[in-house]
């Protein structure tokens, strides 16, 4: 078993949201923004938000 850093839920989810497609994961994120939630959490959850919309638009891998 590995030691290490126990990763944060906010990582937990961006890892599951992956197999959605873009503009899922960019709604899901801005709902989760909107919601009664820890201040820390919500500036995690709008960097990700911010780093999905300014990423490249690209070839998408997701889930089948």
């Amino acid at each position: 078993m590995k030691r290490g850093l126990k990763p944060t839920p906010v990582a937990i989810m961006a890892n599951r949201m992956k197999p959605l497609a873009r503009s899922h994961r960019i709604a899901h994120l801005r709902a989760l923004i909107q919601q009664p939630i820890c201040p820390s959490r919500r500036e995690e959850l709008m960097a990700l938000l911010r780093d999905e919309m300014s990423a490249p638009p690209g070839k998408e891998v997701r889930a089948r």
